[in-house]
């Protein structure tokens, strides 16, 4: 007699299972959490949660044993996790193989970074250089604050504020950014609690000199934006101070570094990444090396012509 579909098994075909959940899983299983997974992918823990359920749902089994400082693999977990990885590593040898065809410096290279380095940084100093040094190379820059997944090839390189912790993933600190509290010189003379503070929200994304501003400054900012250009062109026009990487008194004459006995701000770390299986394709070399030399001149900004005392 035929199978009723009402007595078949809950849950999808295996054959629904797709690289994407199968990515998540092994993400999961390197970091040891939900949470510290959505961090590095930069997506929401409620999607990481609700997508590894569907994915237990579809495989009919338990892979991870939720407990409260983690998630641990279960015995099925990590036999399926040796799997997950033996077809990674095929997939990336794949990736290496077809590189090795080719030999011009050509193609499409999709660069994942923040608004800010694009502006400041990479389209008015490293894409001259790049059209000049290899005119069949374009770029597509993705500007976000949010991670891009280099592992799911969202993009072949990316400029991140921290380094990547998993992922067979190639990692350079290329710039150093100290920060300080920077307003215009019209505001120079103002003291620490005279001066208007200008504050960022990026929404779920934290913000390292927010954290600081809240805990030294201790002061209500006057007005707060969404993104760290607004923050700039507002600190820029005399609306307020701002705790900004030093390498900002370099865009504009009339900023000035503010003395105010404070603390030593946090100093951020510019770091440069792409899948190792990536690296030494021609195009991604050459743009690689690109950014590498010409964001070197964030490393050096030019003193402040004045750093006057607060009153």
């Amino acid at each position: 007699m035929a199978r009723s579909r009402a007595s078949a098994p809950a849950g999808r075909p295996l054959a629904d299972v797709d690289w994407g959940d199968l990515r998540l899983f092994l993400e999961v299983a390197r970091t040891g959490s939900f949470s510290a997974a959505a961090r590095e992918l930069g997506i929401e823990q409620s999607t990481v949660s609700r997508r590894m359920a569907a994915f237990e749902r579809t495989l009919r089994a338990a892979v991870f044993d939720r407990r409260p400082g983690g998630s641990v693999l279960t015995p099925l977990g990590e036999q399926l996790r040796r799997h997950v990885e033996a077809m990674e590593a095929g997939a990336d040898q794949l990736v290496r193989d077809a590189s090795g065809h080719e030999r011009e410096v050509e193609g499409l290279v999709r660069l994942a970074l923040t608004e800010s380095i694009a502006v400041h940084g990479v389209i008015p100093r490293v894409l001259p250089v790049l059209a000049e040094r290899h005119p069949r190379v374009s770029l597509h820059l993705l500007t976000s604050y949010e991670a891009a997944d280099l592992g799911h090839r969202d993009a072949e390189i990316a400029l991140r504020f921290f380094r990547p912790r998993s992922g067979d993933l190639v990692a350079a600190r290329i710039v150093t950014l100290p920060t300080v509290p920077v307003a215009h010189r019209k505001l120079s003379k103002k003291g620490r609690d005279e001066l208007d503070w200008i504050g960022v929200d990026l929404g779920r994304i934290p913000a390292v000199e927010e954290d600081y501003q809240r805990r030294h400054v201790k002061k209500a900012p006057r007005l707060v934006v969404g993104s760290y250009i607004a923050q700039l062109e507002a600190v820029r026009a005399g609306l307020g101070a701002a705790v900004l990487p030093r390498s900002a008194l370099a865009l504009d004459d009339d900023l000035v570094e503010l003395d105010l006995g404070l603390p030593a701000g946090p100093v951020l770390e510019l770091w440069l990444v792409t899948p190792r299986s990536l690296r030494q394709v021609p195009r991604i070399a050459a743009v690689w090396s690109a950014l590498e030399e010409q964001l070197q001149f964030l490393n050096e900004p030019r003193r402040a012509r004045a750093r006057p005392r607060s009153r």
